[in-house]
């Protein structure tokens, strides 16, 4: 079949200058962007005052088809996509972390989307050899924007506070509400998604995307 003019590839690039082609460029991709709204019942008044509690970032999510049937191998192409999840060395913060995994864009043509971290990533493998080597798999990938995007005016993350779930100096609480994850939570919390885990372990959370609504969790202190 002939390639359509203007035909270009679409990519993943990582800050670490790796770059992930896509093998299929995708049928879709999704960008999200919650806002915070506390609702308080006003006394004499049918419906509640609405105040602004902060944005959450930009989420982008997609699905990439690899295939190499019948006799090819895909796990070069989801390795490659497993290595943007894993912590990098290079990248600490002197006195802050050990370091962090990469952020990553997706790049398609004239698109370049918002900077950002890979917050979940998912691979079923569906074909495989006699060998079991897979030769299909279809990958799903979250990205959680990370840095101001001028495209967006002001842009997203907010400033790392949220003055609706703020306790006193030291310890703080958040309500679950229906659509948070613990990685938005984190970004509310401490404007850093990647701090979800300290979360999750200050509240005994053993499966992360298992978080009901009305969950009380407490938010540990920032550990510089």
């Amino acid at each position: 079949m002939p390639v359509p003019p203007g035909f270009q590839k679409a990519r993943l690039e990582s800050e670490d200058g790796t770059k992930v082609p896509c093998w299929f460029n995708p049928s879709e991709y999704s960008i999200s962007k919650a806002n915070e709204w506390t609702l308080r019942p006003v006394v004499g008044r049918s419906l509640p005052a609405a105040q602004f509690a902060g944005g959450h970032a930009r989420e982008l999510a997609l699905e990439l088809l690899f295939d190499d049937t019948p006799e090819g191998d895909v796990t070069g192409a989801t390795d490659a996509l497993f290595k943007m999840m894993e912590t990098d060395p290079k990248l600490a913060r002197p006195g802050r972390n050990q370091g962090r995994p990469p952020k990553v864009r997706f790049v398609w043509g004239t698109f370049l989307s918002f900077e950002a971290v890979c917050s979940d990533l998912a691979v079923r493998f569906t074909m495989f050899r006699p060998d079991g080597t897979p030769t299909r798999a279809i990958s799903r990938l979250t990205l959680l924007q990370a840095e101001k995007d001028a495209r967006s005016g002001r842009g997203t993350p907010a400033p790392p506070q949220n003055p609706t779930t703020r306790a006193h100096a030291g310890q703080r609480a958040h309500t679950v509400r229906a659509g948070d994850s613990l990685h938005s939570i984190a970004h509310a919390m401490y404007g850093d998604p990647t701090r979800w885990r300290a979360i999750a372990e200050a509240n005994g959370i053993d499966d992360p995307l298992r978080l009901p609504p009305g969950t009380a969790l407490t938010i540990p202190p920032v550990v510089r």
